[in-house]
């Protein structure tokens, strides 16, 4: 290659690596985040038979939050679901009707930064956000056994993190963990090159692993084989981590985004027959 071209060509490679890096760290919601900026819609959501009430509830650093309530059938718990890195939760409401239709309660609440909140993202107010939705249900005298904890993909890390946060006294219900991983920092450094100096770029990790296997409850984790955003890897390493009573799903030929069209939901309600936790 001639020195003239290397001259050329190598300051703009190593300017481009130095642009990478800064995006990557100081603004990391340009990369890991992709909201739905407006409003969820709950009149589309009640035409489509999710009858869910829109309740308001406030973060500890008060920033005003709203979710969606369904609330349950005498005797039944709440299945209390956080949405992962994108969109808002009108995207995500009909994941949790076949549970309404099976009489349990249904809460999906919205993070800062989407869904019209305004609010910074990241890893401590997303957490704190979905912890303050467990909060207004505790409010409204509800326990932790009566609260079953679904997170999706980074919801998985704010279903942990509650369960970590807010169980340590008395655990919830049960915890399912949908497309989860181990940390935020594994899925980067398995789907990207190794010649980024990741973990000192992702200032939030995500990481589920501590405080998963300090949790006392029962756990069901569904994987994708051909997730493409979250290798299934990660999900089986967290697997190892998390106490009896536990269970892993993988689903053949899924991806991402659609267990539901696998029927995941039906395999959820069967396992939450047997391992509800009671007391």
């Amino acid at each position: 290659m001639p020195k003239k071209f290397l001259k050329i060509i190598l300051p703009i490679v190593v300017a481009g690596y130095v642009l990478f890096c800064l995006s990557v760290y100081v603004c990391p919601q340009w990369f890991f985040y992709h909201p739905t900026s407006s409003r969820a819609d709950l009149s589309k959501a009640f035409s489509a038979d999710f009858p869910a009430k829109e309740v308001e509830y406030t973060s500890a650093d008060g920033t005003k939050l709203y979710g969606w309530f369904v609330k349950p059938a005498a005797g039944q718990k709440i299945v209390v679901f956080f949405h992962g890195n994108a969109y808002n939760i009108e995207s995500f409401y009909h994941k949790l009707i076949p549970f309404v239709r099976s009489g349990y309660g249904v809460f999906i609440g919205e993070y800062r930064g989407f869904g019209g909140i305004n609010g910074k993202l990241g890893q401590d107010n997303l957490a704190a956000d979905a912890v303050a939705a467990v909060d207004y249900l505790s409010a409204l005298g509800w326990q932790n056994t009566d609260l079953i904890l679904y997170g999706m993909s980074l919801g998985s890390y704010m279903a942990v993190n509650t369960a970590f946060e807010r169980g340590r006294v008395e655990p919830f219900g049960a915890l399912i963990l949908e497309v989860p991983f181990d940390s935020v920092l594994n899925v980067v450094k398995q789907r990207f090159w190794p010649v980024f100096p990741f973990e000192l770029l992702v200032r939030d990790h995500y990481d589920n692993m501590p405080k998963l296997a300090q949790l006392r409850l029962p756990v069901l984790i569904m994987g994708a084989e051909n997730d493409d955003v979250v290798p299934v890897e990660r999900a089986k390493t967290l697997f190892e981590a998390a106490t009896e009573p536990k269970r892993i799903i993988i689903y053949s030929g899924a991806g991402h985004s659609n267990l539901y069209d696998s029927r995941n939901y039906q395999d959820i309600l069967d396992w939450l027959k047997d391992n509800e936790k009671t007391e």
